[in-house]
């Protein structure tokens, strides 16, 4: 019997269905619909079709036991270890490392949770192969030098992550602003307004961007490698790059940050210890 439903189960049905079916692998839960099209399509890279993948928010977990976990934030990340702790004989869950490589998550590591290698899933597309791909069907606008390219957009990324931290740290309850508006294309390079962007997310109070840039200063300390991929926010990347491919509509968004992942090269994703881990388990795994 495979799990082919996408009704949102409770916890209790998915663990009902595992005991009268023992032999069905763990399934396989993701934050969010890229993260499970990039699993599914590395499976099937593999030869794998007896393992399911699933969006997190398929499953319901009631708020109050992510809040009895220690989780002051509820969301998809949250849910997702939440789900790996109550229902560890039933899944296995895959989240974005996030700002763990900043500040080590603090909760309990269990065998059914796996993290990216890097702060999201976007940043296995980070590099200059998956550039050259892009640039392909963009040749008027492709940057002479391509690593340059890479290290500008992660320098910007970079301080828009590190202003992400210091809102979570600082005042979680602000809302998270575009930057859109304060990103200049000039000939083939991206300039970023910091300056006028901070402004906006704090509304021109001196004393809350004082604040703001003496928390970063201090973060900037923590950061143990000079590798920007562990510094960066997927979304924004997709998005900074959709900024200067201009690429507007909704639906073009979409596929544009799905064909992102179709650009990897898999023998050299499984390489890395997520995808490594995860080849391991689909082949060995015995309930």
């Amino acid at each position: 019997m495979a799990i082919t439903s996408v009704v949102r189960r409770t916890v209790e049905e998915l663990e009902t269905l595992y005991e009268f079916e023992p032999s069905l692998k763990k399934a396989i839960y993701v934050e969010g619909i890229t993260d499970r099209e990039l699993i599914k399509l590395y499976l099937t890279k593999l030869g794998i079709d007896d393992v399911y993948v699933y969006e997190i928010d398929t499953i319901d977990i009631p708020d109050e036991i992510v809040k009895e976990k220690g989780f002051t934030t509820i969301n998809n990340r949250s849910r997702a270890i939440t789900l790996s702790e109550i229902a560890e004989k039933c899944v296995l869950c895959i989240i974005d490392s996030d700002f763990a490589f900043i500040e080590p998550d603090t909760f309990l590591q269990n065998n059914s949770l796996l993290k990216t290698d890097y702060s999201c899933m976007e940043m296995y597309c980070f590099n200059e192969v998956i550039l050259e791909k892009i640039f392909l069907g963009y040749p008027t606008i492709r940057p002479s030098n391509l690593n340059n390219f890479l290290n500008e957009l992660g320098i910007i990324l970079s301080e828009i992550f590190l202003i992400r931290f210091a809102k979570e740290n600082l005042n979680s309850s602000l809302p998270h602003i575009d930057f859109d508006k304060n990103i200049t294309k000039k000939s083939h390079s991206l300039i970023f307004d910091r300056t006028n962007y901070l402004k906006k997310y704090l509304s021109n109070k001196e004393d809350n961007i004082k604040v703001f840039n003496d928390f970063i200063s201090s973060t900037k300390l923590k950061m143990a490698t000079n590798d920007l991929r562990y510094y960066i926010n997927g979304h924004d990347f997709v998005n900074l790059l959709q900024l200067y491919l201009n690429i507007k509509q909704r639906d073009a968004k979409e596929t544009f940050e799905k064909l992102l992942y179709g650009f990897l090269d898999f023998n050299s994703l499984s390489q890395e210890e997520l995808f490594s881990k995860l080849a391991k388990y689909s082949f060995l795994y015995e309930k």
